[in-house]
């Protein structure tokens, strides 16, 4: 559990079903309690109220000091372990889209793990990083676009393949404002057009954009407008589709492109 939460940062009891830490809710439940009520917790938790459409929302868990102190006793000296750096855990509004963009990393590490391939790594938009400015921070999956430029997306992985290491912006959709996620595939496309994210991270090929999507809907409204979008004529095989519950079950297959055809994700 706390090595899940180590690369994860944040899980919910679900999610830890998800990855087989326990086979049974109460059992993991009890586990979670337990850690949480030592004299110097391994593991701390976010409660959330009642929300009006979806009830109870699941609490979200993450490794306390403590717990890094105990976990990095026996992991790799050089392994990442990810936890809150201050002791108020803030989700504000995005409660939702931050527990679907884990989704998307657990579904490419552990389907990736099974195909015997490498996450490289999975930077997320809710991970900070030092700018190198004084006091300055910003968000750990930022591209930049030009020198006074950035954009930040909800997810920057690579993955090592049989042929060469994969480059992907992620982009996680909650809810049906297509415009929305237009305008935020406009910031890609102008990243892309001069080679930024490849440049970022010492590729002399192509990346591509992963757009995952909570509802089917919204991703075909997207794709349309993009279709008919002449800014994005030449960019067709750089922009993948897929919706949230087609990738936990398949991260490699599947993919559409926005003119329909059907890709693989690499």
């Amino acid at each position: 559990m706390l090595i899940a939460l180590a690369t994860y940062k944040f899980l919910t009891t679900g999610q830890l079903l998800v990855l087989g830490i326990m086979s049974e809710r109460a059992n993991l439940n009890k586990q979670i309690s337990e850690l949480r009520l030592w004299r110097n917790p391994l593991i701390g938790s976010v409660t959330f109220g009642v929300h009006p459409t979806f009830w109870k929302l699941e609490s979200v868990h993450y490794l306390t000091q403590h717990g890094v102190n105990l976990i990095s006793e026996r992991m790799d000296a050089d392994a990442v372990i990810r936890h809150p750096k201050t002791g108020t855990v803030l989700f504000g509004q995005d409660y939702f889209h931050r527990i679907s963009t884990i989704d998307v990393h657990i579904a490419m590490k552990e389907q990736s793990a099974w195909k015997g391939f490498e996450l490289l790594f999975f930077l997320t938009y809710f991970d900070q990083v030092t700018s190198g400015k004084k006091n300055g921070y910003r968000a750990e999956s930022s591209i930049k676009i030009s020198e006074n430029e950035y954009l930040i997306a909800d997810g920057i992985a690579m993955l090592q393949t049989p042929k060469r290491k994969e480059l992907y912006a992620i982009e996680v959709f909650n809810g049906n404002n297509t415009n929305r996620v237009h305008l935020s595939l406009l910031q890609h496309l102008k990243a892309l057009s001069v080679g930024q994210p490849s440049k970022q991270f010492k590729l002399n090929y192509g990346s591509r954009v992963l757009c995952v999507f909570e509802t089917e809907s919204n991703m075909r409204s997207v794709m349309k407008r993009l279709n008919e979008d002449e800014r994005f004529k030449k960019s067709k095989p750089y922009f993948l589709f897929n919706t949230l519950e087609e990738m936990k079950t398949n991260i490699f297959d599947g993919w559409l492109l926005f003119g329909g055809e059907k890709v693989n994700l690499f």
